[in-house]
């Protein structure tokens, strides 16, 4: 049997996997409002502070956290398990997750200055596509998170655009849902949202033979925009006659007035 590389296994994930072990040297503890029940999570002080310079502050930082046991109040410990996760370089399927449990991660991630697992999120929820049968709770968790701007942003637009898109849809959420004060005032919002939102203007493709954008067509050739395996010609005009709405600059893109 041939003894594996060292430097091939995964530490991290072995480690998290195994929590607690002996070389935990903190801890996250949780209380079940309901029952009372308390359940900890167990994690390493080094690889927090690697990923989080908010975790870096606390344990290492002037005035160091004493505690060996942290109490979180602020999350569920299902959401705070997996920003750990994150923290332990896991894959997390972001797109598994419903949306109240994406607010909970966006918060921690606020909270912990995650930039990049904030943006994942967001990137996340604007790439879904809203249902009828979603669109009121989301317009009311978009204005629950209303401080975690890009969070809620991302939520107010995808609730926008159903709105917009689809009014016989937004018609029956309101002939289905109950009256009441809240729902009332969250469609109200919701609707003059949407009409205020403008469409996103279609995408224009990226010239396939320069991979600029704006295209280069007609650009005079130089240096600084060169760009290798591109199609050039030389031109005896100034300029190309080619409309700028092209998506291909073959024979015209950068002039080669030389």
């Amino acid at each position: 049997m041939v003894d594996p590389n060292i430097q091939t296994i995964d530490l991290v994930s072995s480690i998290r996997d195994v929590s607690p072990c002996p070389t935990c040297d903190i801890s996250f503890s949780f209380s079940d409002e309901t029952t009372g029940e308390k359940s900890e999570l167990f994690a390493h002080k080094l690889i927090l502070a690697c990923g989080s310079p908010v975790f870096m502050a606390q344990f290492y930082g002037l005035i160091k956290e004493r505690k060996d046991s942290i109490p979180i109040e602020d999350s569920s410990i299902e959401a705070f398990k997996v920003f750990l996760d994150v923290l332990y370089n896991k894959k997390v399927p972001l797109n598994d997750m419903d949306f109240p449990f994406l607010g909970e991660l966006f918060y921690l991630a606020d909270k912990y200055r995650l930039t990049l697992l904030k943006s994942s999120i967001v990137q996340e929820v604007s790439s879904r596509k809203m249902v009828a049968e979603k669109v009121l709770e989301a317009a009311k968790l978009a204005e629950i998170y209303a401080p975690l701007e890009q969070f809620s942003n991302s939520l107010h637009q995808i609730c926008s655009s159903f709105v917009r898109d689809n009014p016989e849809s937004v018609l029956k959420v309101f002939d289905d849902e109950d009256v009441g004060e809240e729902s009332s005032c969250i469609l109200h919002r919701l609707m003059a949202r949407a009409r205020r939102s403008k469409p996103e203007p279609p995408l224009i493709p990226i010239c396939t033979n320069c991979t600029h954008d704006p295209c280069l067509n007609g650009e005079k050739l130089t240096p600084n925009n060169f760009v290798a395996g591109a199609s050039i010609s030389w031109v005896d005009k100034p300029s190309c006659l080619l409309p700028r709405t092209t998506t291909t600059c073959g024979w015209c893109y950068g002039e080669l007035l030389l």
